[in-house]
């Protein structure tokens, strides 16, 4: 079934967490693509480029990694094929870690466990959970999880089509999308879905309100309307 930005956005289990360099955002979603399936969608460049962007380097541990076109480059850390990247991810002078593991989805459990280790890449499903570790820092303070958040939601939503239709080259379909008005209700709905998961990660409401809004308005290009 193809994926709608309705679908999208309640196919996806968020949550915050404290870690110990910031706080972690964690994103969840079961594909009916299988894990070899998935693992190829996730590290080769042929189809990054349908879907996500220009990737290049090489995936094993150590190896170097660039996407010119997002200025972000890093380090694959760990490298368990099908199952687990652990990579740095370098955007200007920001460093944070990234995450992914691919797991069969009777590994997922409500509290987001991902049983990551498991599974041949034969299933028929699978399931790829995102953790993306940040510093609690004056940006956290001022845009809370979705602003690392919404973006990986469109990733996932761009990762969705494209395991839907592995050929097609999705990057100028998605850039109509985002400048569209459904699209604009995609950010706001994810921007929301973030701050339930921050309230629901202990979060003062008001200020993970003000968060969210500031989020949703940066992506849109519009001013925040704070109450």
């Amino acid at each position: 079934m193809t994926p709608t930005p309705s679908t999208q956005v309640t196919a996806v289990t968020r949550t915050v967490a404290p870690a110990r360099a910031g706080n972690t955002i964690t994103l969840s979603q079961t594909f009916e693509a299988a894990p070899a399936q998935l693992w190829e969608a996730l590290t080769s460049a042929e189809h990054l480029a349908r879907w996500f962007g220009t990737a290049q380097g090489e995936v094993e541990p150590g190896g170097r990694y660039e996407l010119p076109e997002m200025e972000t480059r890093g380090r694959f850390l760990e490298v368990e094929p099908l199952q687990r990247l652990l990579l740095s991810w370098e955007y200007g002078s920001s460093a944070s870690d990234l995450e992914l593991l691919i797991a069969p989805p009777e590994a997922r459990t409500d509290s987001g466990d991902d049983g990551s280790h498991g599974g041949d890449g034969q299933g028929d499903g699978s399931v790829l959970t995102l953790r993306h570790t940040v510093p609690a820092d004056a940006h956290w303070a001022t845009f809370g999880p979705a602003a690392t958040g919404c973006g990986w939601d469109a990733a996932l939503y761009a990762l969705a089509l494209h395991l839907a239709e592995p050929e097609a080259e999705l990057l100028p379909r998605l850039g109509r999308f985002a400048g569209s008005a459904e699209g604009a209700e995609f950010t706001r709905a994810t921007a929301e879905a973030w701050y339930e998961a921050h309230v629901a990660a202990g979060a003062d409401r008001k200020p993970a309100r003000k968060a969210s809004v500031r989020t949703a308005a940066f992506y849109l290009g519009e001013e925040p309307e704070l109450s």
